[in-house]
């Protein structure tokens, strides 16, 4: 019977001691996980010990990283390269930090700016809307001057031109639409053919873009043409 009783009290002093242990690494492992920039006070020291291994978080916590001491001392730039790396991104992970930190432009040169290439985009379709409207400017034109020439001719003009102008309707956003399936990019949103914006971005406004007066096609997922005129972000 006492060996009955020493055998409980040992098991129950072993499971007790093994519910502490439990309980002290969940809390030891969940505090360094949650915040590797706790002991920090600039963000170098940190970059640091991300790059030799000595800190890791793949899913770092924004929202108390943002009251960090090495994010408050950080640069403006960087901070702002940190904040759109969280904006367009799934998630906020140390290696964004290093990237933003070697270059602040980073992630507005791959998620935003895109390539060299969106910028001759950009002009071609200038280029393109100015001979469009030159164009219709001449038709225009010319149907004045068929009117005046020819009053009696004017209905049947009328509804001729009306017809051509729905064709010619038509045919525009035809072409609209294929040069978006063209220009569009895998992950890219095709509400913005001449830039890339990812589709699992979270909500954007013009400041933190730095595009201005780029094409906007329905549904405009982020309200960048909030006159509706095709044109994003004007001034």
């Amino acid at each position: 019977m006492a060996e009955e009783i020493m055998k409980f009290h040992s098991f129950y002093i072993l499971f007790i001691a093994f519910s502490i242990i439990s309980i002290f690494v969940s809390t030891s492992q969940a505090y360094a996980v949650e915040g590797i920039w706790r002991d920090y006070e600039s963000m170098k020291e940190l970059v640091k010990d991300i790059r030799n291994g000595d800190k890791d978080d793949d899913k770092m916590n924004y929202d108390k990283f943002k009251d960090s001491s090495a994010y408050k001392n950080a640069k403006d730039d960087l901070r702002r390269c940190i904040d759109l790396a969280h904006k367009v991104g799934e998630k906020l992970g140390d290696y964004e930090i290093v990237r933003c930190f070697e270059n602040t432009n980073y992630f507005k040169e791959k998620y935003v700016d895109g390539n060299n290439e969106n910028v001759g985009q950009q002009e071609q379709q200038n280029e393109t809307n100015q001979n469009q409207s030159s164009t219709e400017e001449a038709v225009q034109q010319k149907e004045l001057q068929l009117t005046e020439n020819n009053s009696e001719q004017q209905g049947q003009q009328n509804v001729t031109n009306q017809n051509k102008n729905q064709n010619q309707t038509k045919d525009e956003r035809k072409t609209r639409t294929s040069e978006s399936n063209v220009g569009s990019n895998d992950g890219c949103d095709p509400s913005y053919p001449d830039i890339c914006i990812t589709t699992y971005s979270e909500k954007l406004s013009c400041a933190d873009i730095p595009f201005r007066n780029f094409k906007v096609l329905p549904p405009d997922t982020h309200g960048f043409d909030t006159d509706r005129d095709g044109v994003g972000c004007e001034g």
